[in-house]
């Protein structure tokens, strides 16, 4: 079914479940005035709608309709409950050092979009986060925070030193956006460069660790409740508060990568991704084509996630990852970005429910390309 018609049916079944809300009311208030009752809306109906399309069709409701819509009976009350709140996933966003466009691929309806942005010029791209993207331009120093769909640009003081991971606390725009380096001089000596918009240096400190930073092995940096997180290998978990330049770490023996059951898939990487949800840190292990590992960090421990994920859904990639709660039609999986054959843009995704990969085993060199991340969808495609 083509999306235009799709979206005439969408438009079809939610006028007419509209033309019963009316009937509803309309014969309510009849029975009200000849009988001064309360009426019994459950039974005006003479067939019931599927539980299943009452909540796609509450899902596509502005709010003031989804409260219309609730009152007819309980049974449509309890299907505006359970997409009450519902989040937008997130999309695989490709962005070539070369040339002056970027591709943009919706992994639920499967559409490429490509936006064409003089501003991008020669760039990597390094972070993602709250639409907003940090790109390195091709001389390596210079940094600038960059908006796709606004095309608004902010810049940022050069900074010539290397780094391991990098992050940014929120949107540029706000008060609060904090920028983070982190660099391993040796095993047991990290630089973190710290600097935020507006700023005419980075600053930078180097700490002494009695845990080691191990050269292999590490998770991306993120950002949660101002402080800024990675996480390692040898199970270490790197703390930074920007606002007093302090860095702590702490040690767990309980969190491990998946164990192989293919020797065919020895050779391929170990990869960690570190992520936020709410306020706490969640962590993943993959391994080859193995079941993703999922944790997440309560009360100083780390607690494996159910079968099941919870209605959590988790977008991976190299530099960045996003989790999001209660996606139609994506919960309790995680997503990859992926190119296919002649550089197609697809993704590549494990499900909780089923136990499998989809579309097929992955080819874990091909997933999580250096090029791509995740970023929020365009406001104007909402």
């Amino acid at each position: 079914m083509t999306s235009n018609l799709r979206h005439f049916f969408n438009i079809m079944i939610i006028h007419a479940c509209f033309n019963f809300v009316d009937l509803t009311i309309y014969r309510s208030n009849r029975d009200v005035n000849n009988n001064n009752d309360k009426p019994e809306r459950e039974n005006i109906f003479s067939f019931d709608l599927p539980s299943c399309l009452l909540g796609v069709i509450m899902s596509m409701l502005m709010l003031k309709d989804k409260i219309r819509a609730s009152t007819v009976c309980k049974k449509w009350l309890e299907a505006a409950k359970s997409v009450r709140v519902v989040h937008k996933h997130q999309w695989f966003v490709s962005i070539p050092t070369f040339g002056n466009s970027i591709n943009l691929f919706d992994p639920l309806e499967r559409k490429k979009y490509t936006l064409n942005l003089p501003e991008k010029g020669v760039t990597d791209v390094a972070y993602s986060k709250d639409g907003w993207l940090l790109m390195r331009r091709s001389s390596f120093v210079e940094f600038f925070f960059f908006n796709p769909y606004s095309r608004e640009l902010i810049s940022l003081p050069d900074n010539e030193l290397p780094y391991k991971a990098i992050a940014f606390s929120s949107a540029p725009t706000s008060e609060t956006c904090t920028l983070v380096t982190l660099n391993r001089i040796s095993e047991y000596i990290v630089a973190i460069s710290t600097c935020y918009p507006g700023a005419t240096e980075w600053i930078t400190k180097k700490f002494h660790c009695y845990l080691a930073f191990g050269p292999n092995v590490h998770s991306n940096l993120v950002c949660v409740n101002d402080r800024f997180y990675c996480f390692t290998s040898r199970g270490v978990l790197f703390e930074f508060d920007p606002a007093s330049r302090t860095l702590s770490h702490q040690a767990w023996d309980d969190v491990r990568f998946p164990e192989i059951h293919n020797n065919e898939w020895s050779y391929l990487p170990k990869e960690l991704y570190l992520m936020e949800q709410k306020g706490e840190l969640i962590l993943m292990y993959t391994y080859g084509a193995e079941k993703p590992v999922v944790y997440k960090l309560v009360s100083s421990k780390w607690e494996e996630m159910s079968s099941t994920l919870d209605g959590l859904t988790i977008f991976a990639s190299m530099y960045s990852s996003e989790t999001r709660m209660d996606v139609l039609g994506m919960k309790n999986s995680v997503y990859f970005p992926k190119y296919g054959l002649r550089n197609n843009m697809q993704c590549v995704s494990y499900s909780y429910n089923d136990a499998r990969y989809y579309p097929g085993l992955p080819e874990r060199r091909l997933l999580c390309p250096v090029d791509s991340l995740w970023i929020d969808p365009p406001p104007f495609l909402k």
